[in-house]
């Protein structure tokens, strides 16, 4: 088991470096290079993000058609570190990456300045760069667009190379004419040149011409045929020109000294320039591979939990298999809080270990901060540590068999692994004898389910696809696999496991009947009938999971009902509240009034000094304001009459009401009232008295009451579910329930009250009694209901 800090083994087992390779050949620079090959698993959720914003916003700048800069630029990075003691300096061949480098942070800080809002990340890098404006005038006064150091970078050395040039020509002019004289005199080839052999420039004679011209023989060829002579008359050119030469490279030392102070004053900038630019171009490198893998920077899931892959495909297998003309079958896995371990059983050679690496790879590419192959709309998640334990691990140094390998890697990750680990293991428990394999496996797969760690998991083992549907955490997932064909479908399906189909991949193979008989007979037919237990538990828990979702959704809607009740509660009480300020307000102004009246009545009888008529006109207008304000009163505190009766003829209203209506039936605590053309059944206790008339109710268009009626027939249900109302409430409910039923023709009906106190069992029940619509009502059958449900016969 290699966890993510054993980088070599890990990248091996997932074939990592392949990527790491090609990644490599888009690198335009030595920094960009060195970062490749440090790149590694971070753990770190923000590190790793920032990587991440910083690939995407790269991975949408090199398809907005924006001019992106040259990030190329040659070896500097050594060169830099030993300029650090004093005296050192820069050597020529460092000049031009180094013009290179600064000319890409000229650039680079250009482009991000006029899109700072669409690169935030991009721009953050970009402001960290410096220009250095001193040291590139002072590189372009230095050298040329080759990266030579100029003749004008100063007047010493344009002098020197002046003279070099003009001795130079003359030394070539005086070698033609010995060459010419030589050739005449037979003592060279006719088609020999001037050789030149460490800088000196050497005639090429035949050893017999050497006393004939004087000089010196610097050389002799290896077939002894020529001697490489110099003249006598070009020796003292030769040493003159050595000495310019020398003369011009210690100008070119004290220029590359000078300029080299100023590199060093602001070295710690230069690097970091240097690295900046590393990191631009590392970020394009990793764009350009994501371009041609066609990858995504996926959103990481809000819960930082969650992971929800849709057709996440293995970059390197399906490069191999378009080589091939084929294409490759992509993977799309679900991991949440609910179910943290994918167990996948399926044929041999059905994509298990396939499914398991696709995994792998792209968790490790992603906390690479590379880019993954997989839709837009997936969602990834972080890990701490990756464990994998995959293929043979058989140590013949260590004496370690396959399964002790397995069992060693196994004692590791129960060591170190936590609920932020992902845990790959290729054939769970296999390399032993299966029913011990199998028991400790599962034994194992409990400790990974208890500490809440994910993982994805292969197995052939029947016990642990029974784990996984018995046990929270942990879901089969099946390689699907086609039955008619015999032949894997090579996709995955979670939500049931998988089977091996070892006996129907015998018989494709042509294997003997007699022997695939034999072999059935062996296991059995409780083994062979395992898939299909399994089948019967994943519809029981799919059942089991349906019911409580509806529960929940019930839950939900009566949360809704009763949140609405309650809002129109709030409403009602203020309302009520409003009402009776306002009548108290009215109360207040009826008082004034009449204060009023009083004292202008008496004023009006003191200024008529008491004479008799005049008192009693005044007492006739009290006594008639007083009327009017009494009638206003009552109209306001509108008092309920506490003893006048209510019997058959009686003109009442509803409570709260302004229609009058008549009353035709009285059966005990329930009165039937006529409201024109309607009879309605009401409580006794909610109507009025009153001595206003009856309400005339208009009649509506026959159409309009023939829609209506026809739309409550069609809405109407033979069944009322009481449960949970007040005793008021539910009488009301079951008036207008069974007038409605009788009207429409539905008998038998029934009314689910539950049993509870049995009070609300007992009101509907006096009420059925009473009303002379119901034939017979009684208990439902116990298998269905029993007490809490009654059945009213009509």
């Amino acid at each position: 088991m290699e966890q993510v800090n054993s980088l070599g083994v890990l990248e091996q087992k997932l074939e990592f470096g392949q990527l790491r390779q090609e990644l490599r050949t888009l690198c335009d620079n030595e920094i960009s290079l060195f970062l490749v090959e440090r790149m590694a698993f971070l753990p770190d959720g923000k590190e790793l993000r920032g990587r991440l914003d910083q690939l995407s916003e790269m991975m949408t700048l090199l398809v907005s058609g924006a001019e992106v800069p040259s990030f190329r630029f040659g070896a500097i990075r050594e060169a830099l570190l030993s300029l650090r003691p004093e005296g050192s300096y820069l050597p020529v061949e460092s000049l031009r990456p180094l013009r290179d480098l600064l000319a890409s942070v000229v650039e680079t800080k250009r482009m991000l300045e006029e899109r700072e809002e669409d690169y935030p990340e991009l721009y953050r890098l970009a402001e960290r760069l410096d220009d250095l404006v001193d040291i590139r005038r002072r590189l372009h006064n230095l050298i040329d667009e080759e990266g030579e150091i100029k003749d004008t970078a100063s007047r010493t050395l344009r002098e020197i190379r002046v003279e070099l040039r003009q001795l130079r020509g003359s030394l070539g002019q005086t070698m033609q004419g010995i060459l010419r004289s030589a050739q005449a005199a037979g003592w060279v080839e006719k088609d020999a040149t001037p050789a030149v052999r460490d800088g000196r420039l050497l005639l090429p004679i035949i050893p017999s011409a050497k006393r004939e011209i004087g000089g010196i023989v610097h050389e002799e060829s290896s077939t002894g045929r020529t001697l490489y002579l110099e003249p006598e008359q070009m020796v003292v050119m030769n040493n003159r020109i050595r000495e310019k030469e020398s003369e011009e490279l210690r100008e070119i030392v004290r220029l590359l000294k000078d300029f080299s102070v100023y590199v060093r004053r602001d070295m710690r900038q230069v690097q970091q320039d240097c690295q900046l630019i590393g990191i631009f171009d590392f970020n394009r490198a990793k764009a350009r591979l994501a371009e041609r893998l066609e990858a995504i920077v996926p959103p990481i899931a809000d819960d930082g939990i969650s992971m929800e892959w849709q057709v996440a495909r293995h970059p390197l297998l399906e490069r191999h298999l378009r080589e091939q003309g084929r294409k490759l079958v992509p993977l799309t896995l679900k991991l949440d809080g609910e179910q943290r371990i994918l167990l996948i059983s399926g044929p041999n050679a059905g994509g298990k270990s396939i499914a398991l690496k696709t995994v792998g790879l792209l968790q490790y590419m992603l906390q690479c901060g590379l880019a993954v192959p997989m839709m837009e709309h997936s969602e990834c998640r972080f890990f701490d540590s990756v464990f994998i334990d995959i293929g043979d691990a058989q140590s013949l140094e260590n004496d370690l068999s396959t399964y002790s390998s397995h069992l060693q890697n196994m004692k590791r990750v129960l060591r170190e692994a936590t609920d932020k680990s992902l845990i790959l293991i290729d054939e769970f428990g296999s390399g032993t004898e299966p029913t011990i394999g199998g028991a400790i496996a599962e034994a194992v797969l409990e400790q990974f389910r208890l500490r809440g760690s994910f993982g994805v998991i292969t197995t052939h083992y029947g016990n642990l696809k029974t784990y996984a549907e018995l046990h929270d955490g942990v879901v089969n997932g099946a390689m699907l696999f086609d039955r008619g064909k015999i032949e894997p479908l090579y996709e995955l399906y979670i939500g049931q496991p998988g089977s091996s189909f070892g006996l129907e991949v015998a018989r494709k193979i042509g294997m003997p009947s007699e022997i695939i008989d034999y072999a059935s007979t062996l296991v059995g037919s409780d083994y062979l009938q395992q898939d299909k237990y399994l089948q019967d538990i994943i519809r029981d828990k799919a059942y089991w999971k349906r019911k409580r979702e509806e529960v929940k959704r019930a839950e939900r809607s009566l949360q809704e009902k009763q949140a609405k009740l309650d809002e129109r509660l709030e409403g009602l009480t203020q309302k009520r509240k409003g009402l009776i300020a306002k009548a108290e307000q009215e109360a207040l102004q009826i008082v004034s009034s009449a204060n009023a009246t009083i004292e202008r009545t008496i004023r009006e009888i003191k200024e008529a000094k008491a004479d008799k008529e005049a008192t009693q006109q005044a007492r006739a207008k009290l006594e008639k304001k007083k009327e009017h304000l009494h009638r206003k009163q009552k109209a306001i505190a509108m008092p309920k009459p506490k003893n006048q009766p209510i019997e058959v003829g009686s003109r009442v209203t509803l409570e709260g009401g302004n229609e009058v209506g008549e009353v035709v039936e009285i059966q005990g605590k329930k009165v039937r009232v006529r409201l024109g053309n309607l009879t309605m059944s009401v409580a006794l206790d909610k109507l009025l008295p009153t001595q206003r008339a009856t309400t005339e109710v208009v009649a509506r268009k026959p159409q309009m009451i023939s829609e209506q009626a026809n739309e409550r027939r069609l809405n109407f249900k033979p069944q009322l579910d009481c449960r949970g109302m007040r005793v008021e409430e539910a009488l009301s409910s079951v008036t207008q329930f069974i007038d409605d039923a009788n009207h429409f023709g539905y008998s038998p009906v029934r009314i689910l009250h539950g049993t509870g106190t049995g009070a609300l069992k007992q009101a509907i029940g006096d009420y059925l009694r009473g009303n002379p619509q119901v034939k017979h009502f009684e208990d439902e059958h116990v298998d269905l209901g029993g007490a809490g449900i009654t059945v009213v016969t009509l």
